[in-house]
């Protein structure tokens, strides 16, 4: 499936989407491509937001190889509900009260509920990106709008007309195995389907 949008008035750019379900796994591939079509050049990034319902538990594998210090990036005060790292697997829960926002440059996020988890995988392009260097990020919104954003960033790219940039996101469901979120955050980062 492919979806269009029209022509920005502000930037000259028009997004298209190609949506791809696996038919024998529970895998999902949304493809965007910004084209630039009319306008002066333009300084953009892709940047993909997925809003979904209040989990149990957010993660962000993080880089070995991360250019950011402790592989992570506060974006906005105060820090997550019940932040730990384990490994190279960051995790929390939404904050109540306040709105959080953190970021890495890895390339993988997963939302675990009661019964399923959802995973997120960003095919990372080399290019300078936004906020210090991140490649994804988690968003977490306060009571009474109890929901959060799992969000993936392109590099930052200088367009002018006819110029087209790209990034693929792969989203894979997999059911819950254990009760331990320990063990499925771990677990998370460890099977593609």
């Amino acid at each position: 499936m492919e979806l269009s949008s029209a022509i920005d008035s502000g930037w000259g750019i028009q997004v298209v989407r190609r949506i791809e379900l696996e038919a024998s796994h529970p895998v999902l591939r949304i493809q965007t491509e910004y084209r630039k079509l009319r306008g002066s050049p333009v300084k953009v990034a892709i940047w993909t937001i997925t809003q979904m319902q209040e989990p149990e538990r957010l993660c962000m594998l993080l880089d070995p190889q991360s250019k950011l210090a402790g592989s992570y990036v506060h974006l906005l005060a105060p820090e997550p509900a019940e932040l730990r790292i384990q490994g190279s697997v960051l995790s929390f829960t939404r904050h109540r009260r306040a709105f959080t926002k953190i970021g890495s440059d890895g390339s993988s996020l997963a939302w675990i509920g009661a019964s399923c988890v959802v995973r997120i995988d960003v095919d990372p392009m080399p290019g300078n990106y936004t906020d210090g260097g991140c490649h994804t990020e988690i968003y977490t919104n306060p009571d009474p709008l109890p929901y959060v954003e799992l969000e993936t960033l392109g590099p930052l790219t200088h367009m002018s007309v006819g110029d087209r940039i790209q990034q693929r996101a792969t989203y894979t469901v997999t059911r819950r195995r254990t009760h331990n979120l320990m063990d499925e955050e771990q677990r998370a980062f460890n099977s593609q389907t």
